[in-house]
């Protein structure tokens, strides 16, 4: 009975070895020659009107949000990154792009990948990815998806709701209700004034910075992890070793911060 399975396997193991090299023949020697980056910019100006949210799914590359200072519209700047073949250099990129879904009231944004290539790859970490630039007006909520790439948001007060893996996150002056969560990044945000702000993170450290005028009342709580507060004087506070609660300004905003194996800093803006 062991002599039979043992002789299923070394069958097995034979199947494997020769569909490896029969996929690499229908491959070709393409996947042994010299890869180069190539890089393609596009841009895409579509309507706000009646859009009231825009996600992004992203799974490689950076991506920059900025509120539109010229009109109403959403401006859409993306970056496009493939490693090609010296003979490719001179075309279009082809099996890489971005999907825009207009449909509805939700602008959605997605790349597609050919799966070309795929199964084996010689080109270990050459891979292909999308930067993107968003200049967006008010009233659109923000949602993005995210994975290997780093996110920025500048000078905007939309709603904010915004998931990355292997990426930190940078904030500035947002003022709307912003949820962000990472895993493996960090954050870190300067705010003068917010509806409501949450971060949560695992393995990664938070750093909220706030101005003189900031009115928050805050809940933080941290798993393997310091909370550390700088030139801040919190009333009704309670303090923790892995726990704060309390109080500045108007405590308006409503703050939670929540951190699994990172450090949490609360300071003033300088």
């Amino acid at each position: 009975m062991e002599k039979a399975n043992r002789n299923k396997l070394y069958l097995w193991l034979i199947l494997v070895v020769i569909s490896g090299f029969i996929m690499l023949s229908f491959q070709g020697c393409s996947l042994m020659k010299k890869k180069y980056e190539k890089t393609e910019n596009k841009e895409f100006k579509l309507s706000a009107a009646g859009r009231t949210k825009l996600f992004v799914d992203n799974p490689n590359g950076n991506i920059i949000v900025r509120k539109n200072e010229g009109d109403s519209s959403i401006i859409i700047r993306a970056e496009i990154t493939k490693y090609v073949t010296k003979k490719e250099l001179n075309n279009p990129l082809s099996g890489i792009g971005i999907d825009i879904d207009t449909a509805g009231n939700e602008i959605k944004i997605s790349d597609f990948v050919d799966k070309e290539h795929k199964i084996i790859n010689f080109d270990i970490g050459k891979g292909s990815k999308i930067n993107y630039e968003i200049l967006v007006p008010s009233n659109i909520e923000v949602r993005i998806d995210a994975t290997n790439g780093k996110l920025e948001f500048e000078e905007i007060d939309n709603d904010i709701k915004a998931e990355i893996t292997n990426g930190n996150v940078k904030l500035n002056g947002v003022s709307g209700n912003v949820m962000i969560e990472t895993t493996n990044g960090n954050i870190s945000a300067k705010v003068d004034s917010a509806k409501s702000l949450g971060f949560e993170t695992t393995n990664g450290n938070v750093t909220l910075a706030v101005g003189d005028n900031f009115g928050g009342t805050f809940s933080v709580e941290t798993i393997n992890g310091k909370i550390v507060k700088k030139n801040i004087e919190f009333r009704e506070s309670v303090d923790e070793k892995h726990e704060f609660k309390g109080t500045i300004g108007s405590g308006n905003t409503e703050v939670k911060i929540n951190s699994t194996n990172g450090r949490v800093t609360i300071e003033r803006k300088k």
